[in-house]
């Protein structure tokens, strides 16, 4: 199958391409720089500009991996997401129309369009988006322009995956291992009821299959597909201290006082724990993923909190390799 990935030098997108070569597809993935990477196939252009490496780009193809974000920078979010998705979008079109057979778009989403996990609400995909922050709003309206799409182009389909907090050893965001560094210092302690506790994540290679999977079964088409291996913090925390050989923790504060205790600390005071991090060490809602099993009979390989020792001994591997190739 010949098939186009963005964001392919990204987390996710990385080791999607490894998947799909060793599927034996045929891979094309966009990159704004000439990349050494081991799968070849690399186009070197750029979402935001219309140009014609989009066209080279999405040339021939049978299915869209479309896994290009931008985390870090606020101000260039809308011309990624936004502006970046109508300028591939465009280029699918006039291949179509070129060629005259159909396309299939995987859009790498969030469930964060459906804004933050607070209360204790299940959410599923018949919840309404109500996206919060830049990347938030801004992934939630590149999706919305993959199915607007879809419904003036009968030869475009496309399937959108909604992954929670995605973990892998080689992953940007730090937090998770973070909070498996407290556990082993003995240093963290549970907020408010430790019971009813969430925690939301899901392994990397879980969503490369599910995307896979999306982008080869024709009962994904025109599907929204949440994706999240929740389970309660408690067997999460547990997990991680079984892992670090220390006891699991057993002390915890209850969540009104600690949060009034940080509303009385002057702004120009850093702690390591803020109220968002409160809110996130205290969310009791979680993401119903059933759709995708009844669809697609998908199933979780690497579910929390029985992933968490590979995830973890990964990561302790590549700090080696990284102070091995600096020095």
């Amino acid at each position: 199958m010949n098939v186009s990935v963005t964001g392919g030098g990204g987390f996710i997108g990385g080791l999607l391409l490894e998947a799909l070569s060793a599927r034996g597809d045929s891979v094309r993935w966009l990159s704004r720089r000439s990349m050494n990477q081991s799968v070849p196939g690399c186009t070197v252009g750029n979402l935001v500009d219309d140009s014609d490496s989009l066209d080279g780009f999405v040339a021939d193809c049978e299915v869209v991996y479309h896994c290009a974000g931008e985390l870090k920078s606020p101000e260039l979010m809308y011309d990624l997401h936004v502006n970046g998705t109508a300028n591939l979008l465009a280029a699918v079109q006039r291949q179509i129309a070129r060629t005259g057979r159909p396309v299939h778009w995987v859009q790498l989403s969030s469930t964060g369009a459906y804004g933050a996990l607070s209360q204790r609400s299940i959410i599923d995909e018949s919840f309404r988006p109500s996206p919060e922050g830049d990347y938030e709003v801004t992934k939630t309206i590149s999706d919305a322009l993959v199915e607007a799409f879809a419904k003036c182009e009968p030869l475009f389909s496309y399937t959108i995956v909604r992954p929670s907090i995605v973990i892998g050893e080689r992953m940007p965001n730090r937090s998770f291992f973070q909070l498996a560094n407290m556990v082993r210092r003995k240093l963290f302690f549970y907020i408010g009821d430790r019971n009813t506790n969430r925690s939301t994540y899901v392994h990397v290679n879980d969503v490369v299959r599910a995307l896979i999977a999306c982008g080869n079964d024709p009962r994904a088409r025109g599907n929204t597909f949440l994706l999240s291996s929740d389970c309660r913090q408690v067997e999460l925390i547990h997990a991680m201290a079984s892992y670090a050989g220390v006891p699991a923790p057993r002390m915890g504060m209850p969540e009104g006082l600690l949060r009034w205790l940080l509303r009385c600390v002057p702004a120009s005071i850093k702690l390591p724990l803020t109220l968002e991090r409160i809110d996130a060490l205290t969310k009791k809602g979680g993401y119903d993923t059933g759709h995708i099993q009844r669809v697609l009979d998908f199933r979780f390989e690497r579910p929390l909190p029985r992933c968490i020792a590979d995830v973890l001994s990964g990561e302790v591997q590549a700090g080696t390799n990284e102070k091995s190739e600096q020095a």
